[in-house]
């Protein structure tokens, strides 16, 4: 099945303190796909976490697009934890797209691969469909 995206919301612009910028996209199944630009260090980690997580709860599913970040550190690492947590807890399917600069921390802080990621946006959404059908 083809899932069209539907339903953009207006991106987080860039400030003085925030080298990254937010999107989220709705698919027609009620997965959001929540995409991030730029870079993501200790001073907007916390957004991202709250960024997404505002979008989880509206949805049925939840996309972490990190494809597109050409810096992410440490604190970005323990961001996505708290994705995860607070996913589990309400009961929400998610999946991560890491993209390079995201990859090379996970591997570092994610040995084992606890954190469910796949390569493209499009893995992501058969991935929550095949949670959704299993659950």
């Amino acid at each position: 099945m083809t899932d069209t995206l539907v339903h953009p919301t207006r991106p987080l612009s860039p400030t003085m303190r925030h080298a990254a910028r937010f999107d989220t996209r709705w698919t027609m199944s009620s997965a959001a796909i929540v995409s991030a630009h730029g870079d993501i260090d200790g001073s907007n980690a916390s957004t991202l976490t709250d960024y997404a997580v505002a979008n989880a709860v509206r949805c049925r599913g939840l996309i972490v697009d990190l494809s597109g970040l050409e810096f992410f550190g440490t604190e970005g690492f323990l961001a996505l934890h708290r994705v995860s947590v607070r996913c589990a807890r309400a009961a929400i399917g998610w999946v991560l797209v890491p993209g390079a600069a995201v990859s090379r921390l996970l591997r570092i802080c994610d040995p084992h691969g606890s954190l469910p990621a796949v390569d493209t946006v499009g893995a992501a959404l058969a991935n929550l469909q095949d949670q959704r059908a299993a659950g």
